[in-house]
């Protein structure tokens, strides 16, 4: 607590006690102060200045005690804005500011606002099918992670609008902020990629009103794009030239639950030509957060949106392209070390999301 929040006979009584040999410790417990009070109060009185508050300079606070109370309620809250907070205030009474709300919460509680993120909802069985891999797969270290060769198709948008809270443009007018253009239904391109802890697939672009079924899944992407990463016999180069593993053959093969992956003729085909893979009742459904290639498509369209807007499919598949090639060996090797850890999350959360 603060000196000034202090009567004067209450320092004087502590300045008596402390006279009469008591520790400062002690006087703090039996006034029911803070000892940093006590030291302060102690250390003015050594110098001989006046325990008694000076009048302070500057604004007074606007925030009374109970309006922190009723921001500090807000706390953990949906749709808690500082406009709504600073209207319900007003509404108390106490007519202020947004952004007097915004610094109480940033400055003082040291809080900031998150945008919440939207997931997949989970059904009874996509939780138990969770907990049920978790807990078939929890003493695995990382080099048995390693083992696996992680798949996934993604999409990437031309007209693509970055992150709005990164987005940011410091100006003294609205009107020297540049626009950014949107489209109502931007054409898209959709690729398929495969990463080890060391090394990449060739990206497999999807032609544009391709449907991916298990015909086009087996003889265009997992015979000619995941075979020619599996089937690589150079021992160095870039992370497209590299073998996927040190000893291919250990690899495990990882795809989720798409229709073209959990398709009778694409569970034949991979029993008949792969190494090992997790059939369709090895994989939870819905459970994108225990991909760790997940995590790589977004670093690759951070650095898509690096280059600005993209208005021409030829254009955006070669950023996409370099921005795949230009991946760092170290982060595939944490993307892959993290699994341990997203196990040991979704074990703790009862099958629930680790980012949730």
């Amino acid at each position: 607590m603060d000196v000034r929040d202090h009567g004067i006979l209450l320092r004087s009584r502590a300045m008596g006690m402390l006279d009469a040999g008591l520790t400062q410790k002690k006087v703090a417990q039996d006034l029911n102060v803070s000892i940093s009070s006590v030291k302060r109060w102690s250390s003015l009185y050594k110098k001989g200045s006046s325990l008694v508050t000076k009048p302070r300079s500057g604004r007074p606070p606007i925030l009374k005690r109970a309006d922190k109370i009723v921001i500090s309620k807000s706390l953990g809250k949906c749709r808690q804005s500082t406009r709504k907070l600073a209207q319900r205030l007003k509404n108390r009474g106490n007519p202020v500011s947004h952004m007097c709300v915004y610094r109480h919460l940033t400055e003082s509680v040291g809080v900031r606002s998150f945008k919440r993120q939207e997931i997949p909802r989970l059904s009874q069985k996509n939780i138990q099918d969770r907990l049920n891999f978790a807990r078939k797969h929890q003493y695995w270290t990382v080099n048995d992670w390693k083992k696996v060769l992680w798949s996934d198709e993604s999409p990437f948008k031309l007209f693509a609008t970055p992150n709005n809270q990164n987005n940011r443009v410091w100006a003294k007018n609205k009107q020297d902020v540049p626009s950014v253009f949107s489209v109502k239904f931007p054409a898209k391109i959709h690729v398929w990629g495969m990463m080890s802890h060391q090394a990449l697939s060739e990206l497999h672009i999807i032609p544009q009103g391709q449907s991916i079924n298990s015909a086009y899944y087996i003889n265009q992407i997992l015979a000619k794009t995941c075979m020619g990463a599996v089937h690589r016999c150079r021992n160095n180069g870039s992370v497209l030239e590299r073998p996927m593993l040190e000893n291919m053959s250990e690899f495990i093969f990882m795809q989720d639950d798409a229709p073209a992956h959990t398709a009778n003729a694409t569970q034949k085909w991979c029993q008949d030509h792969l190494n090992a893979f997790w059939r369709k009742i090895e994989w939870p459904g819905n459970s994108p957060d225990l991909n760790p290639i997940e995590n790589l498509w977004g670093i690759v369209k951070e650095k898509v949106n690096e280059e600005g807007q993209i208005t021409r499919c030829e254009q955006l598949i070669e950023t996409v392209k370099s921005a795949w090639r230009d991946i760092s060996p170290s982060i595939l090797e944490n993307l892959v070390a993290s699994m341990p850890e997203r196990i040991r999350i979704v074990l703790e959360r009862n099958g629930s999301y680790i980012n949730r």
